[in-house]
């Protein structure tokens, strides 16, 4: 294994890349320590715990690294510019223009990319304004102008400037920069999420075997993942001969290659990020902090929710990135064709039925994955640990996006495999 991060490092362009990547996720975690002056941060857990709800709170918490408890600079994280990518793609079917933009490929991806980050800005600003508001009512900052005006600015382009991270991680780095960011925050809370486990059970509140228990859940939970992560379903493509002078084409068969769950870690994302709006809502306005109780994490409408919306996006972001249609009319344009199925339109059908049947699995997984933790807490009673199937649903498919990055910088200069014997990555190594 030595011997092989050796390879990665050997690979100029690759190694800048990886100390590009942590010198950035460095500076991530550098700005989670710097809080909004003003504001008492002792207090601010408990306030924000009890405000939130303890499950929401510790939720956000987790997706920022911590920084939301100390109400540093990065309190919000990427969940406004995550926010601002799931209200644009909902609104590109919608919009004709939007629709046009998408299909016209580099410039058209270019103009939605700078929507994004203006609708980042905004949600920035409203959110920032929301949390500010929040903490001068609970009494932890002076009611003063200046107050406001510093931690609005403070919040705001520390969201912006984590946007700005996340794009030049993808650029310039390894691996999806937004993602890499929220893994970041995942695995800096992890120890300190561990230790307080672990001083739950030793206080006797919990019995020991449901240690056991977590590490059982923990590793199947991983190995399942990749499984799913990686399962394939590959259709057939045969190539009709064709001939163009002298020289004859095509007559060879091949595979068209469709995942399980297409959209990784996006659907349970976008969810998560979804299922905050109501509770933040019912939290900033008075009259409405009797919705706490059913928009809770672990409460029965949060759950049917969780599971409707991850439903949802996961055949929706599989709308975005897939259309069986383009395939089939590409298929029968270069001579392809699924044996046993007629071209065009026949083909286009059978692929949306098996690509349905794939996403249900997928739909059906990832659902699973995002409430097995509040089952497990329900019958252990451990109620300090957050880093359930979500995080590792994200942990694990982050760093398999991120392997076989490097795989690819790898496989490119005739290198062994990163990890010998390594078919989950799609190949072997020699």
């Amino acid at each position: 294994m030595l011997g092989r991060i050796q390879q990665v490092f050997a690979i100029e362009e690759l190694r800048k890349r990886i100390l590009y990547t942590l010198g950035m996720l460095l500076v991530f975690r550098l700005g989670v320590h710097i809080p909004v002056p003003g504001v008492d941060t002792r207090q601010l857990g408990e306030v924000l715990s009890g405000a939130f709800g303890a499950g929401l709170f510790q939720f956000i918490n987790l997706f920022t690294g911590g920084a939301l408890q100390q109400f540093s600079l990065f309190a919000m994280g990427v969940i406004p510019y995550i926010n601002a990518s799931i209200i644009l793609s909902l609104l590109i079917p919608v919009f004709p223009r939007l629709k046009k933009l998408q299909e016209e490929g580099r410039e058209g991806q270019r103009k939605l990319t700078q929507y994004t980050r203006w609708g980042t800005v905004a949600l920035a600003l409203v959110e920032a304004y929301a949390m500010s508001f929040l903490v001068i009512r609970y009494g932890l900052a002076q009611p003063t102008a200046g107050f406001f005006l510093t931690s609005i600015i403070a919040l705001t382009a520390g969201s912006i400037f984590l946007m700005w991270v996340g794009e030049r991680i993808t650029e310039n780095g390894v691996g999806n920069g937004i993602s890499m960011l929220i893994l970041a925050g995942i695995v800096a809370r992890l120890p300190a999420e561990i230790q307080q486990t672990y001083l739950e059970i030793s206080a006797g509140t919990v019995h020991p075997l449901w240690a056991i228990g977590l590490i059982v859940v923990f590793v199947a939970v991983i190995a399942l993942t990749v499984v799913v992560q990686q399962g394939q379903r590959k259709i057939t493509i045969q190539y009709a001969k064709r001939t163009a002078g002298r020289r004859v084409y095509g007559g060879h068969t091949t595979h068209l290659p469709l995942r399980v769950n297409q959209g990784g870690v996006i659907p349970i994302i976008f969810a998560s990020a979804i299922l905050t709006l109501p509770s933040s809502i019912a939290t900033w306005i008075p009259n409405l902090q009797w919705l706490q109780n059913y928009v809770a994490p672990g409460s029965l409408p949060y759950l049917l929710a969780y599971v409707t919306l991850i439903i949802f996006f996961t055949y929706f972001y599989s709308t975005l990135v897939f259309d069986p249609n383009e395939i089939s009319k590409n298929l029968r344009e270069a001579g392809g064709f699924v044996p046993g199925v007629r071209p065009g339109a026949p083909t286009a059908e059978y692929l949306s039925d098996v690509t349905g049947r794939l996403l249900l699995v997928g739909a059906l997984f990832l659902a699973g994955i995002a409430v097995l933790p509040y089952i497990f807490q329900a019958l252990s009673g451990i109620r300090s640990f957050w880093i359930g199937g979500t995080s590792l649903l994200i942990l694990v498919g982050v760093g398999i996006d991120t392997i076989m990055q490097i795989e690819a910088h790898l496989v490119m200069r005739q290198y062994e495999s990163l990890v010998k014997g390594a078919a989950f990555l799609g190949r072997r190594g020699r």
